[in-house]
């Protein structure tokens, strides 16, 4: 099977998946946060050399690295890599290619562990929201997620604490999250201590 053809069988299985099994209340870690976290990977990637069997293993993991909270909330990930694993069986992948994708989705438990040039990558587009000017509104969405799925009640003010502490604390891996990232990163910061 063609590389452009395991991505768009991925992409369409778990928007399938997604569509008709997640629950409305996840509220960020949604078909939307994964769709993307899929263009952020395949942006960071542009700025990176990968062959083309790195970029499709990317690609992949990115599509299905939180498709494990369709069955429970924590430890997820593990989750996400059976269901990868299954589908790609199925789809006859040999035990090297999805050995790489398991690896991608295993680095993205926080906190992150990257251990090459494509974990770096998914790890920077799954926090590739740190530094977007929606982040406000992903902060929102989340903890009104963790009310529902981990009972985490937060008044308006330790969430601040707890979101300006991420934000400061994170780390990119990547060159591009280095830098690009971390620049507009910066931004929400600034914005969220001034907020403060």
């Amino acid at each position: 099977m063609s590389a452009i053809s395991i991505v768009k069988r991925t992409a369409a299985y778990v928007t399938s998946l997604m569509e008709e099994n997640l629950p409305a209340t996840m509220y960020f870690h949604n078909l939307e946060h994964t769709q993307r976290v899929v263009n952020a990977a395949i942006e960071i990637a542009g700025h990176n050399k990968l062959k083309r069997q790195e970029l499709t293993i990317l690609t992949v993991a990115a599509w299905f690295h939180d498709t494990g909270y369709l069955y429970h909330y924590n430890g997820h990930e593990d989750t996400s890599m059976i269901i990868a694993g299954t589908f790609l069986m199925q789809h006859h992948y040999n035990n090297d290619f999805i050995q790489q994708v398991w690896d991608c989705i295993e680095a993205t438990k926080v906190p992150q562990s990257p251990q090459n040039l494509i974990q770096q990558i998914i790890c920077d587009a799954d926090m590739h929201h740190l530094a977007s000017v929606n982040y406000l509104d992903f902060a929102h969405d989340l903890k009104q997620e963790w009310e529902v799925h981990l009972d985490k009640q937060y008044s308006d003010k330790e969430w601040h604490t707890l979101n300006l502490s991420l934000l400061q604390q994170h780390q990119y891996f990547t060159e591009y999250g280095k830098t690009v990232l971390q620049a507009m990163k910066k931004k929400n910061i600034e914005l969220m201590k001034f907020q403060g």
